[in-house]
């Protein structure tokens, strides 16, 4: 089973090579997600934007495996407003009390058109609206992702 969804070319470049328009939306993702690429050596981007992937993301301490595949979908009016959630590889545990247990806000068939590929919806809220374009990112979004998964359930 692919870990990637099919049917899309991946680039993590911050252009592309084909003639489009170059909206916010697109200028954004394609610095921030160039950027993030720095730190994530297996970052990609769909050609249409749609998502981006983050191969062997590390969890933080807790996690069964420590290491998962991260899908997030920007949404279609970033980045005025925030993606509220991203996707996980399915079979995550973490451990609570020595014990493994499935983590809370984790679903499979939720908000999933990853489902069949392995992933789970991992609910992200910002239920304050804490979000502000002009200060966050990606960047941030990933980095809230990492303190979110560390401090959850």
């Amino acid at each position: 089973m692919s870990v990637r969804p099919s049917g899309l070319t991946f680039t993590h470049h911050a252009r592309h090579s084909k003639a489009q328009t170059v909206t916010r939306r697109t200028a954004r993702l394609r610095m921030e997600t160039a950027t993030l690429a720095a730190a994530y050596s297996d970052l990609r981007i769909a050609d249409d934007e749609s998502y981006v992937f983050i191969g062997g993301f590390r969890l933080p301490t807790g996690w069964v495996p420590d290491r998962a595949n991260v899908l997030i979908v920007p949404p279609a009016a970033y980045p005025e407003c925030a993606p509220d959630g991203f996707y996980l590889s399915a079979k995550l545990q973490r451990r609570k009390g020595g014990q493994l247990v499935t983590p809370g806000h984790y679903f499979r068939d939720y908000h999933n058109p990853y489902a069949d590929l392995g992933y789970h919806w991992y609910c992200l809220e910002d239920p304050e609206r804490r979000w502000r374009a002009g200060q966050d990112s990606l960047i941030t979004f990933v980095e809230a992702i990492r303190t979110y998964l560390g401090t959850a359930d």
